[in-house]
């Protein structure tokens, strides 16, 4: 099995006649390796395996370290999509669900939490993006759009109200009974006040949903004369 996964240049030219194959890295992105799973060409740390392999290798993982990221790899392992054409055996499945439940167990970033990320986790975020799409590396270098994409794009952006876009950087107003009874400068400090995530304060910063754990929020804008 080991031999064959180092033919890489092999497989390489399987996937691109239609062979199915998924990017693995060798030594783990949350244990230092480098690389994107989908760019394996010129980066070692990244093998091509077929589903069975790729499942078996997360298994073989979640039982080497028995910590919370393997067990997250592991458990998105049993999941399919339409283009990932993995087939677990139950005994797989269930041990996949059960890591999954057992590093679970006290996370306290669960359901109405807040993720708060440590200075040392932004840092090592920050060294991992640092270069990676610069130049040459850049998925877009060298190529332009052409007329009509950017007529496309024009198009696109007229009539939008900026004061309704989801990431606008202005003041954020959370009402209660109609009543305001905070203001805030991020989504992520809305969301911390309310108990919520971050992703429902932009869904309703952008008018996809009325209310977050029952509270209204409203860009500064929308409601500056109420303040003045």
């Amino acid at each position: 099995m080991f031999s064959r996964l180092l033919l890489k240049s092999e497989r390489i030219k399987e996937k691109q006649n239609g062979g199915y194959f998924e990017g693995h890295h060798i030594i783990p992105k949350c244990k230092g390796g480098t690389g994107t799973s989908t760019r394996p060409k010129n980066n070692s740390n990244i093998v091509l395996l077929t589903a069975r392999e790729h499942f078996l290798a997360h298994w073989l993982l979640w039982k080497i370290y028995r910590d919370r990221q393997m067990a997250l790899a592991f458990h998105k392992m049993s999941s399919t999509t339409d283009k990932t054409k993995r087939i677990t055996s139950s005994r797989g499945y269930e041990e996949s669900k059960e890591a999954f439940r057992i590093t679970n167990i006290g996370n306290k970033y669960g359901k109405g939490k807040t993720k708060i990320i440590s200075d040392e986790q932004k840092k090592h975020q920050s060294e991992l993006m640092k270069g990676r799409y610069i130049g040459e590396k850049n998925p877009f270098y060298g190529k332009t759009h052409t007329n009509k994409t950017k007529e496309k794009i024009r198009k696109s952006r007229e009539g939008i109200n900026k004061d309704k876009i989801w990431n606008y950087s202005g003041k954020k107003i959370v009402l209660k009974n109609n009543e305001i009874i905070g203001v805030f400068e991020t989504s992520e400090e809305v969301a911390k006040f309310i108990g919520s995530s971050c992703s429902n304060v932009r869904h309703v910063l952008s008018g996809n949903q009325k209310t977050a754990r029952g509270f209204e929020i409203k860009h500064f804008k929308e409601y500056y004369s109420l303040l003045a």
